[in-house]
């Protein structure tokens, strides 16, 4: 199983030269770089990291189609592909932020999603495109620049209507916070939309964000965990169905606001929600805890490698660099 980094947009691009060195040197596969919406362009800003590595990728996760058209998603990938010498990525998935930050109302989101990725993979592809979907069009398109292998494209996808649609359209899909036990059926399902299509398993490529707060102090560890605890997939009942009762899962959804005001004051305070459904919740959604807790906890780790995800990608938060060591030391030589 390949190990991955993502990181938080706040990086500036001379940090992320300097991270992407470091994850060449411990292992990293891929370095993903989130794109939010008041933060520097992701494309632009892993150029310097192109010019300056050799081996590491180097891709965006996650843009939409409602912020970017796919001509132009094609155009910045091939040119960070050409930047790169062939070894850039990207996401495409179902908004994000955006949506409601742009005020835009979305229909037909998994047909925008599929329309998106066939565009993108077929302009990446070095042959002439002509595309008629009924959400995107492009007639010959055919960019003279790239380098000769198409850069790879992902679907950014986690529930069966749009993981049906989106995974046989891409080279690989990435699922975001899948617990250990959601994630047999998700490969399943990721499984079983390839042979609808007629496409092998063999060589797709699937990965899984997964949160990583090991820090050597376990209270920094914990606090940096639960102020984000609110993006693990969003903490949505399909989630927490499988490791809470109804009445926590009630008491969550009741008091998300504590959630987001963790998230926004930086604090890690949840106010309202019992210790012990945090700390499920922490069990069930991140890595947490100290390096002396690395080894005895990689069972957690290659349950995901067992289910079927060969890229597994983690997300990193304050102090990356750390991160970046501690999962080419402790992690790497027990999952690749």
């Amino acid at each position: 199983m390949r190990v991955d980094v993502l990181l938080e947009p706040d990086q500036t691009p001379d940090q992320l030269v300097e991270l992407a060195k470091l994850c060449e040197r411990h292992g990293i596969g891929r370095m993903w770089l989130q794109n939010y919406v008041s933060w520097r362009d992701p494309f632009m800003s892993l150029v310097p990291a192109a010019l300056a590595t050799q081996s590491v990728g180097l891709g965006v996760c996650v843009i939409s189609p409602w912020e970017m058209h796919p001509v132009k998603m094609a155009s910045a990938l091939l040119t960070l592909q050409e930047y790169s010498r062939g070894r850039a990525g990207l996401v495409i998935g179902g908004g994000g932020e955006w949506p409601a930050r742009l005020g835009l109302q979305i229909t037909k989101r998994v047909r925008c999603v599929r329309e998106a990725i066939e565009l993108v993979h077929g302009g990446v592809s070095g042959k002439p495109l002509t595309y008629q979907g009924e959400m995107f069009k492009v007639y010959g398109y055919k960019p003279p620049f790239g380098s000769g292998t198409p850069p790879l494209v992902y679907a950014g996808a986690n529930q069966p209507q749009m993981l049906h649609a989106t995974v046989p359209a891409a080279d690989g899909v990435m699922y975001s916070d899948m617990t250990r036990s959601r994630i047999v059926e998700t490969v399943k399902r990721s499984r079983d939309a390839l042979a609808d299509k007629g496409r092998p398993a063999a060589g797709y490529r699937i990965s899984n964000i997964w949160a990583w707060h090991v820090k050597p102090d376990r209270e920094e560890a914990l606090r940096e965990a639960r102020r984000e605890l609110l993006l693990r997939g969003l903490m949505d009942r399909w989630y927490l169905e499988t490791f809470l009762t109804p009445e926590e899962i009630a008491i969550v959804e009741k008091r998300k606001d504590a959630l987001f005001k963790a998230y926004r004051n930086r604090s890690g305070v949840i106010e309202g929600i019992p210790a012990q459904i945090i700390d499920s919740c922490l069990a069930n959604f991140t890595f947490t805890g100290t390096p002396a807790e690395i080894a005895p906890r990689l069972a957690e780790l290659t349950a995901f490698r067992d289910a079927g995800v060969n890229e597994l990608c983690f997300r990193l938060h304050d102090d990356p660099a750390d991160a970046i060591r501690l999962i080419g030391e402790h992690v790497i030589p027990r999952l690749g």
